[in-house]
C-alpha cells in the first residue's frame, strides 16, 4: 500500500498514489507489492530495497548514498507492550526533496507521528523535516519503553529485597513467585535488547544524516540533529544501565532460588539427624537377645520411649544452641 502526503495551502494532505505530484513530500510504502515497488522506482529513478535486503545487518547495506539519494535502514521496535515484541526494518530514502519510507509493519512511533501529522501547526514543509520528526518520534518512543522497563525492574527489586518488619509480616516468597519473577526479568531483558538494537540503528542514522540545511530543507537541521544525537546517546547509556540491572536481578533471583533449595535440603537433613538417635534406641531394644534385663521390667517400655525422646531432643537442643536452626 502506498500513502502519499502532499503539501497544499499550508496543509499536509493524505491520499493514495493517484494524488502524487510535484507537491508530494512523503511516499509511505507499507508492505508494498512488487508492482508498487516497480512503479516507485520508475517514477523516482531509485532502487527500492526488498524485504530481504532490508534485513541485512552490514552497515554498508543499511546506510549508503548514491549521488543525491540517501538510503538509511534501521530496526524499529514494534509490539513493545505485547508478549512478542520484535524489531522490524524501516528504510528511509531521501531523494530530491522527497521522503520515501519502506516498511512491513507499523511501529507505535510511526503510528503516533502519523496521527499527529495532520494536526501539526505549522505542518512539516519539507522531506527533511518529516525525516527529523520521525526520528524524534522514535527517540521519544524508545524513552517511554525504557522507562517502563525501569519501573518493572524497580518492582522486581522491591519484591526480592524488601525485608518484612515484625509489625507487618509478609508472606514468604515461594518457588512459584520466583519462577514468575524469572519470567518477568527474561521478558524485560528481551525487550531491553530489542530497544537497544533500535537505539543503535538510530544512532547510526543520526551520524549519517546530512547536516546541511539546503540538503534537508530544514533551517536548523544541524541543531536538531545534534539534539537527537544527544538524546540517542543518553538512551544508549540508560539502556546499558538497565542491562546491568537486569543481570544483577537475574543473579539475585537465582541466588534466592538456591537459598530456598538449600533450606529445603537443610530441613530434610536436620529431620534425618533428629530421627537417627531414636531409631538407634529402637533398634537396640528390637534385638532378639535372651538376656536383656529391661525386657523383663515393668518400666522397660516407658524407659525406652523416654530414651528415644531424649535422643531426639538432645540433638535439637545442640542445633539450636549452635544457631544451625
Amino acid at each position: 500500500m502506498i500513502t502519499v502526503y502532499n503539501s497544499a495551502n499550508g496543509k499536509l494532505i493524505r491520499g493514495g498514489p493517484e494524488v502524487a505530484d510535484a507537491s508530494a513530500l512523503w511516499l509511505d510504502l507499507l508492505a508494498p507489492t512488487p508492482e508498487e515497488e516497480q512503479a516507485v522506482e520508475t517514477l523516482l529513478g531509485i532502487d527500492v530495497p526488498t524485504r530481504e535486503e532490508m534485513q541485512e545487518i552490514e552497515v554498508s547495506s543499511r546506510l549508503s548514498r548514491e549521488g543525491d539519494v540517501f538510503y538509511m535502514t534501521t530496526p524499529v521496535l514494534t509490539n513493545s507492550t505485547g508478549f512478542n515484541p520484535e524489531n522490524v526494518a524501516v528504510t528511509f530514502i531521501l531523494v530530491r526533496g522527497l521522503l520515501v519510507t519502506v516498511r512491513y509493519a507499523t511501529p507505535q512511533a510511526i503510528a503516533g507521528f502519523v496521527g499527529r501529522l495532520e494536526r501539526m501547526q505549522p505542518p512539516p514543509a519539507s522531506a527533511g523535516e518529516l525525516t527529523l520528526g520521525l526520528l524524534e518520534a522514535m527517540v521519544d518512543r524508545m524513552a517511554d519503553v525504557l522507562e517502563r522497563i525501569a519501573l518493572e525492574l524497580d518492582g522486581i527489586s522491591h519484591r526480592i529485597f524488601h525485608q518484612a518488619t515484625p509489625a507487618r509480616p509478609r508472606r514468604r516468597t515461594n518457588s512459584r513467585d520466583l519462577e514468575a519473577t524469572l519470567r518477568t526479568i527474561g521478558r524485560g531483558g528481551d525487550l531491553q535488547s530489542k530497544a537497544r538494537d533500535t537505539i543503535l540503528g538510530l544512532r547510526r542514522i543520526v551520524a549519517f544524516l546530512p547536516t546541511a540545511a539546503d540538503t534537508l530543507g530544514v533551517r536548523d537541521a544541524g541543531t536538531r540533529i545534534k539534539t537527537i544525537g544527544r538524546d540517542v546517546q543518553s538512551l544508549s547509556e540508560y539502556a546499558d544501565f538497565l542491562n546491568n540491572k537486569i543481570a544483577f536481578l537475574l543473579n539475585a533471583t537465582l541466588g534466592m532460588i538456591s537459598i530456598q533449595q538449600n533450606n529445603i535440603i537443610k530441613l530434610f537433613s536436620v529431620v534425618a539427624v533428629l530421627f537417627l538417635p531414636p531409631t538407634l534406641v529402637a533398634s537396640i531394644y528390637g534385638m532378639n537377645f535372651h538376656f536383656m534385663p529391661e525386657l523383663d521390667k515393668a518400666w522397660g517400655y516407658p524407659f525406652a520411649l523416654l530414651a528415644m525422646l531424649a535422643a531426639a531432643l538432645l540433638p535439637y537442643w545442640i542445633f539450636k544452641r549452635k544457631g544451625w536452626l
